[in-house]
């Protein structure tokens, strides 16, 4: 097993700027594993070409490869449908620095919302309340 790279943490403006490959990137892991799925039940019922063992091979090996962009990046998948992804991050909140997770949904056009790493979605704020990415 290799070593964990330390985790990248991002300034607001690094996250905006890596966020259309991200979305590119998240597009291409719910197509592959909608073709995987597609393949698989048809492994089940039996009406899977000759070939849908090795081509499920392929489409895992590809999701793996896109998970892994993620992964270098330190970025984090929280949810593929709807899109969702978390963004680490040092702020400057009341003063005091912190670490935060910049927190992006796929039906926003830019990163603006953040929370705090043991909150999660539901406690969501807006970067504006941050002094400072």
């Amino acid at each position: 097993m290799e070593p964990h790279a330390p985790t990248t943490r991002y300034r607001l403006d690094e996250a905006q700027a890596v966020l259309p490959e991200a979305r590119r990137q998240v597009a291409r892991i719910a197509a592959l594993v909608s073709d995987l799925q597609r393949l698989l039940m048809q492994l089940r019922t039996g009406r899977a070409p000759a070939s849908a063992v090795e081509e499920a091979s392929v489409l895992e090996a590809a999701v793996d490869e896109a998970v892994a962009w993620f992964d270098a990046r330190s970025i984090q998948i929280k949810s593929l449908s709807p899109a969702l992804l978390d963004v680490p991050a040092r702020a400057i909140r009341d003063g005091e620095p912190v670490e935060v997770l910049l927190c992006w949904r796929e039906d926003e056009d830019a990163i603006a919302y953040y929370h705090d790493p043991e909150g999660g979605y539901a406690t969501r704020e807006p970067v504006a309340l941050l002094d400072d990415i």
